[in-house]
């Protein structure tokens, strides 16, 4: 007689249920559990679920499984195969404890590590923070205590505006200097290599390049070519930019001298606001 396919059970919250190589497995989530054979003592189906009890010593309770929300009829037939199955093993031990058997593993794949900053990146790191807040937030500490100072400390309320104004510049500006930077820096002292496209055409692409190391990373781009050229750093590959034409770079280097002069020139107003307030 031809041996019966045990149907796969499928749960009302996502558990799937199988029998294969001398066990069932049961996976939930992100989590997968493996129960031999040998660890069973029977397999019920009860109306739209079914019933799972692990052997246990003489005169102990099993641990039970449940599955519910699968189909009646997959159920009366998956429980027919096992417990046929487990009838045709030889007879266990009576203080055999099934719960032994059985395994749990994580499905979860596990982050990679993220590689430690050496410390020349962490100095440059925290040399951009400074440039891109520190002069921002001066200008509006010192036009504050100005108007404390000169007896009018309901200009506050100008300080703070003007305050927030400033940052947001200095922030546009830092960004902007640090783009200029790297548009001459990366393709004359970094590695140039062809980054391919991995979004769909017909919007602005995401690129992909590899380093020597073998790790993918991801540079965006307002480009619809298949492959463009980047440059990045060898010492920090994630750290990418463009190949721009010359024209493009001193555009970019200019927007960002007009950015900081203006930057710098509200800062001057604003410690003269807070002299003559």
């Amino acid at each position: 007689m031809t041996a019966v396919s045990t149907p796969i059970l499928r749960g009302s919250d996502g558990a799937v249920l199988r029998h294969q190589d001398g066990a069932l497995t049961l996976r939930r989530g992100d989590e997968e559990t493996l129960i031999p054979l040998e660890a069973i003592r029977f397999v019920a189906p009860d109306g739209p679920a079914v019933v799972l009890e692990l052997r246990a010593p003489d005169g102990a309770q099993g641990v039970g499984y449940r599955v519910d929300g699968v189909n009646e009829a997959a159920a009366m037939v998956f429980a027919t195969a096992v417990n046929h199955a487990v009838a045709a093993l030889p007879e266990p031990d009576l203080s055999l404890d099934g719960a032994a058997l059985v395994t749990t593993r994580s499905l979860r794949t596990p982050s990679p590590p993220q590689p430690a900053l050496s410390a020349g990146e962490k100095a440059r790191g925290l040399g951009w923070a400074l440039l891109a807040l520190g002069p921002g937030l001066a200008g509006f500490i010192t036009m504050s205590v100005l108007v404390v100072v000169n007896g009018e400390p309901g200009a506050l309320i100008l300080s703070f505006m003007v305050g927030v104004v400033a940052i947001l510049l200095n922030l546009v500006s830092a960004y902007t200097l640090e783009r200029a930077f790297l548009m001459w820096w990366l393709p004359a002292r970094g590695i140039t290599v062809m980054a391919v496209r991995t979004s769909p055409y017909g919007k602005s692409g995401t690129y992909r390049y590899t380093d020597p190391s073998g790790k993918t990373h991801s540079y965006s781009r307002q480009a619809y070519a298949s492959e463009i050229e980047i440059s990045y750093s060898p010492s920090a590959p994630g750290t990418s930019i463009g190949v721009y034409p010359a024209f493009v770079r001193v555009l970019v280097a200019l927007v960002s001298l007009t950015l900081w002069a203006a930057t710098l020139g509200l800062l001057y107003l604003m410690i003269l606001m807070g002299q003559n307030v």
